[in-house]
């Protein structure tokens, strides 16, 4: 019961996108700003289900199109494969943006400045029937590195 209670003060707590009750959260939804010429986007977002899913698409508004990429070992090198949709385990969570999954948002109709606030919509698939969820990134600053930063000097 404590468990059950802890849970639910924890993500009460945060900010979430809910695609029924309780069958899929999306959190932590971020981009790094745009540098001049910049034509797609990294989307970093966790999706948690409770249910057995599959992300079928994501889009946003600011973008003309969006899409599911994994990178791959294929002889010895990392490759980049866009892919029609990804399968989540029931009870896990995907952290996009990290373990070679990404979600990109490809012909930016516009630069991601820093503080913005750009519209996402997921297509996901449970048990048959499909859920839009709705949600918002934050754009952040990009890091530098050491090298860079010294170099900006």
């Amino acid at each position: 019961m404590w468990r059950r209670l802890w849970v639910c003060a924890a993500l009460l707590g945060s900010w979430q996108a809910w695609a029924g009750i309780n069958d899929v959260m999306v959190d932590r939804v971020w981009m790094h700003e745009s540098v001049p010429g910049q034509r797609d986007a990294k989307l970093q977002l966790n999706l948690s289900v409770t249910k057995g899913a599959r992300l079928l698409s994501v889009s946003s508004p600011a973008a003309e199109g969006g899409e599911i990429q994994r990178f791959v070992r294929h002889h010895g090198r990392m490759e980049k494969r866009t892919v029609p949709s990804i399968r989540i385990a029931p009870r896990s969570t995907v952290s996009f943006g990290e373990r070679n999954v990404y979600l990109v948002l490809t012909g930016l109709k516009q630069p991601l400045n820093v503080g913005d606030h750009v519209p996402i919509v997921l297509v996901v698939q449970m048990s048959g029937g499909r859920d839009t969820i709705n949600t918002v990134a934050e754009v952040r600053a990009i890091d530098l590195s050491y090298q860079q930063y010294n170099n900006r000097r």
